[in-house]
């Protein structure tokens, strides 16, 4: 991190199971594990030029609330990827709500959503549309 920019963390009831569902599904690698011994309580995830934090929210933060993990959903993560139809296909197969199947925009760009294990809704974009595109 530079300093300047932006570091989304979800909140998790499953740690793990959240981690693995972001690297089957968007082929993220861990860059960070804290503590490194036993069972992890806070995740940092490359995933292509971004990072993503998980960390465990199930008791209370240094702020004093308990940060849930997401009931519905209060913020939209915007992932953009290569190969939006596998980004699809391998949430499905993990198991993931995919409430919006790929469509062309007409600004130019072909969008999905597809909900994480924890409830986040994942905007998943592709820039452009290609042959791969359902709807181009």
């Amino acid at each position: 991190m530079t300093g300047h920019e932006l570091f989304p963390i979800i909140n998790c009831a499953d740690l793990l199971g959240t981690r693995a569902f972001y690297e089957r599904v968007f082929h993220a690698v861990q860059a960070y594990r804290f503590p490194e011994e036993g069972e992890p309580t806070f995740l940092v995830l490359q995933v292509g030029d971004g990072q993503l934090g998980l960390s465990v929210g199930t008791a209370a933060a240094l702020y004093g609330d308990t940060p849930l993990p997401a009931t519905g959903h209060a913020v939209d993560l915007c992932i953009y990827v290569e190969d939006l139809p596998a980004v699809v296909e391998a949430a499905r197969r993990s198991g993931a709500a995919v409430p919006v199947d790929a469509r062309a925009m007409p600004w130019g760009e072909t969008v999905a959503y597809v909900r994480d294990p924890e409830g986040t809704m994942l905007l998943v974009v592709r820039s452009g549309p290609g042959p791969e595109d359902p709807t181009s």
